[in-house]
């Protein structure tokens, strides 16, 4: 008799039943397999107890991040797609650099299922581009759940495209607040070079301002504050946004530019925005998904610590979570090792069995 495998309470199969003797076709290997982490981390995010005073987020690795406060859970840039490529005629790395294609080949885990998400309250894309404005978990999240989807104009034209009806959108641009029950949302200025080379091909040749194309996520919590910034490249701008919030920990993308073309920042200019938005943390992110733009994230830890230590350089795994004030000391996540399940008693090798024996 052919039955599906047993798994914990969060997806996650046991090991037991690997050996088992079943069917197997590419779609059971999918759907048994995909994502590797089950729903550990979705379990956390919808329903974890985060106390006033705290703030919780996860990185899922790449732009993608949830955060929650209160009883309100929100993702941010959740991408949930695979390595992709991009053309010419509709990529701002590619127009900056001549390159007529370019190869996005994902080295990142998937750590989450979007499909199982039910209790989002938000999901907000800080631009349009394809791993931050995600159609997989824009049409998870609108099939199961009642989450609102929030960006700027361009990103809310895709929104509207893939069948989001009107009453779920909120378009912003910077300026604007959005507040829930919670949690205040400040939209800010965004500097986003590449995002603004990259609206001819959706709109038909149309110039659109910088607050069309990208926008800054200033999220207010009794935790403090946490600012994301998308794909924002260094702008000295970013001193006026600095002065105009209180920002706790900045959230930015970071990497390696092959010569000739900037997609990510690197990390002194990582540096650069975190003194400017005079935030206490500064967390980076984007610099392990892509191989194109891989970069180790020690480079920017030596740079915050030569220039100024005040700021708390933190790097995070791919399903980590991390909880605003407590974590902010941890310098690296570390994985659990479970060793709070260990038991001596029970050991076969150093237990009460083995004492009795000897």
């Amino acid at each position: 008799m052919d039955v599906k495998p047993k798994t914990d309470e969060f997806g996650i199969m046991i090991s037991s039943e690997m050996m088992q003797d079943r069917e197997m076709t590419r779609e059971r290997w999918l759907e048994e397999c995909f994502p590797p982490w089950g729903t550990y981390v979705n379990d956390q995010i919808e329903n974890d107890k985060v106390p006033k005073g705290k703030v919780a987020l996860w990185w899922f690795g790449g732009p993608s991040w949830a955060l929650r406060h209160g009883e309100e859970s929100f993702l941010i840039d959740n991408y949930a797609g695979p390595s992709t490529v991009s053309i010419y005629d509709n990529c701002g790395v590619c127009r900056s650099t001549g390159a007529d294609r370019l190869h996005w080949f994902r080295i990142n885990p998937q750590v989450i299922d979007p499909w199982k998400l039910t209790k989002i309250t938000a999901s907000f894309s800080t631009h349009h581009h394809s791993d931050h404005c995600d159609i997989y978990t824009v049409k998870a999240l609108l099939k199961n759940s009642e989450a609102m989807f929030v960006g700027p104009k361009v990103t809310c034209g895709l929104f509207r495209k893939w069948g989001v009806p009107e009453k779920r959108i909120k378009e912003v641009k910077p300026g604007d607040t959005v507040k829930f029950r919670d949690v205040e949302v400040k939209v800010e200025q965004s500097f986003d070079a590449i995002a603004s080379n990259t609206t001819a091909g959706l709109q038909g040749g149309v110039s659109n301002s910088m607050g069309d194309v990208a926008v800054t996520y200033i999220f207010k919590t009794s935790g403090g504050s946490v600012a994301f910034l998308g794909d924002a490249i260094y702008h000295n701008g970013f001193a006026a946004v600095g002065k105009r919030n209180d920002i706790d920990i900045v959230i930015t993308d970071m990497g390696h530019n092959a010569p000739g073309g900037t997609d990510k920042m690197s990390p002194f200019d990582v540096f650069r925005v975190a003194q400017a938005l005079r935030a206490k943390v500064v967390i980076p992110d984007h610099y392990e998904n892509w191989a194109s733009s891989a970069i180790e994230p020690d480079q920017l830890e030596y740079i915050v610590r030569q220039n100024d230590p005040s700021i708390k350089t933190v790097i995070l795994k791919a399903g980590a979570k991390f909880v605003y004030p407590d974590d902010e000391n941890i310098g690296r996540y570390r994985y659990p090792d479970w060793r709070e399940r260990y038991n001596p008693e029970k050991s076969t090798q150093y237990g009460s069995a083995t004492w009795e024996k000897a």
